[in-house]
């Protein structure tokens, strides 16, 4: 028989391990890597189902009734990954061997490799259903398929499982799992709202490229060695004659240019060159361990493309240049590194514009 009050200490550990994760994910990790992220939630769903064993209801012949069956649940409907719940799973299933080699150990392994299957499965074959739907058949399906493989393949006898076990067990588990989702399905909102404010404070909303406050941000890590401490290159860009679209076609035509050129920028860079807009028509860029040849090199060539591909907005095609200044970290200081590429820039800009113009270093007096 179920004790009703060692299953709710059981339930209860469960909603304390899920509070504090939430709370540690909120936090610490909204700007870890997703590596770094993965690691930590799947270890924690894999401790929490040892946990939940560890403090479970100790029945006869080496039996341990808990519900370690919950984080395979949770993954299967907020992991990305399906693979990430055949882990959880397997790895719940091993650490059930942690109390001792049995029978009832076995069939617990084997009853966590049936239920990520079957948590996989529904992932994958189900993957256009609302969120509600999804959260209504993963609940009843993992329940169902965890009392059932209890009642055939476990060890308490068919009958006393069926009788004593299974009409306490069953609507306990299904409201608890209910409720894990519920407060689970809840912090994850909190945490992609606080993500997303967090995004929104660094990004232009304009173009979604980062803003000025963000660029010197990561200038100061760059400039700094905190990103390593291999040379890069500044480049400033500035529109020609932007001030002309403007005033030509109107500031919505306008805003459409800065749209155009900033997907191209992103387009034709790597993903760890750092991308802002600087404010009105200027832009700036960090390439990270980027010699001068190679970025003089990628700079010209978006130099071409965006001159070569005027913007097209109501059947009107408009021709847009840029000029940029480049200057590199290995050459100036942090404090004249964002004026001689600025003072590059001007240069660009005064001796015939749509050109790309490199600050080099002060020869040294003799």
């Amino acid at each position: 028989m179920v004790n009703v009050k060692e299953f709710i200490i059981n339930a209860s550990l469960l909603i304390a391990i899920v509070s504090v994760s939430g709370l540690l994910y909120k936090q610490f990790l909204v700007n870890a890597s997703p590596r770094l992220k993965n690691i930590l939630l799947l270890s924690l769903a894999i401790f929490s189902g040892w946990i939940s064993m560890f403090f479970g209801i100790h029945l006869d012949n080496g039996v341990i009734f808990d519900l370690r069956f919950v984080p395979v649940l949770v993954v299967a409907l907020f992991a990305k990954n399906a693979f990430f719940i055949f882990v959880v799973g397997f790895g719940i299933g091993l650490a059930r061997l942690t109390f001792g080699i049995s029978e009832a150990a076995i069939a617990g392994l084997y009853n966590m490799i049936v239920l990520s299957a079957a948590g996989m499965a529904l992932q994958l074959f189900f993957p256009r259903l609302t969120r509600m739907k999804r959260i209504l058949l993963s609940v009843f399906t993992l329940n169902f398929i965890n009392v059932l493989f209890v009642a055939f393949f476990g060890v308490i006898a068919f009958v006393d499982y069926l009788s004593l076990i299974m009409p306490i067990v069953l609507p306990m588990n299904i409201l608890l799992s209910f409720l894990i989702v519920w407060m689970i399905n809840d912090l994850y909102h909190e945490y992609v709202s606080k993500r997303n404010l967090i995004e929104s404070a660094r990004k232009d909303p304009l173009t979604k490229l980062y803003n000025r406050r963000a660029f010197m941000n990561y200038f100061q890590k760059f400039s700094s060695g905190e990103h390593g401490e291999e040379p890069f290159v500044l480049a400033f860009i500035d529109i020609d004659y932007f001030k002309q679209v403007n005033d030509t076609y109107g500031h919505i035509v306008g805003d459409l240019v800065l749209q155009t050129v900033s997907a191209r920028l992103l387009h034709n860079l790597r993903s760890i060159d750092i991308v802002a807009r600087y404010g009105g028509e200027e832009f700036v860029i960090i390439l990270p361990d980027c010699t001068k040849e190679n970025a003089i090199e990628a700079i010209e060539r978006i130099r071409e493309t965006v001159a070569a591909q005027p913007v097209c907005v109501n059947n009107i095609e408009i021709p847009i240049t840029f000029s940029a200044g480049l200057a590199a970290s290995n050459e100036f200081t942090a404090e004249q590194l964002l004026k001689r590429a600025d003072d590059a820039l001007y240069e660009a800009k005064q001796s015939g514009r749509n050109k790309v113009i490199y600050a080099a270093a002060e020869a040294a007096c003799s």
